[in-house]
């Protein structure tokens, strides 16, 4: 019985991606069906079911990687700045230099400064609103259970 159950999740596994590629082609769900020789229904429960997965991938992304994600952007535009200020004050005295460079120094470190800005001003919020969405959830769900137990 066990090897029948592993045949049949391999083959549900291997329908979801051919519906996953084809989705990602741009078909519809009858489309599929007839493509695939399957019933419509399966193709909608195997979308819902790739939709729910792909949330749940991309949440536990943000939950897991975010972080890392954000501080090794600042760290870089750290660096980066650091950088553009060696070759604005030509710390190096490379004769080569010209104000052209300099001032194209100063461009990026403007641009490091508003990106910086941005990831500090809006990452905080995003964190945060991520953890809201999952309290909201959780109480959903409270809910959703007490309303069933009624």
């Amino acid at each position: 019985m066990s090897a029948n159950n592993n045949t049949n999740n391999k083959l549900i596994v291997e329908r979801r991606e051919k519906v996953m590629v084809l989705v990602t082609k741009g078909l519809k769900g009858y489309q599929i069906a007839q493509q695939l020789n399957i019933d419509p229904s399966t193709v909608s429960r195997d979308i819902q079911y790739l939709s729910k997965e792909s949330n749940n991938a991309l949440n536990s992304l943000a939950k897991e990687t975010l972080p890392f994600m954000y501080q090794s952007s600042i760290e870089g535009i750290r660096s980066i700045l650091k950088e553009s200020w060696k070759i604005y004050n030509n710390e190096e005295k490379d004769l080569e230099l010209t104000w052209s460079h300099r001032l194209k120094a100063l461009e990026i470190t403007k641009s490091c400064y508003e990106s910086m800005f941005k990831l500090v001003s809006e990452g905080p919020s995003l964190v945060y609103m991520k953890a809201l969405e999952e309290r909201v959830e959780k109480i959903s769900s409270a809910f959703a259970n007490e309303d069933e137990n009624r």
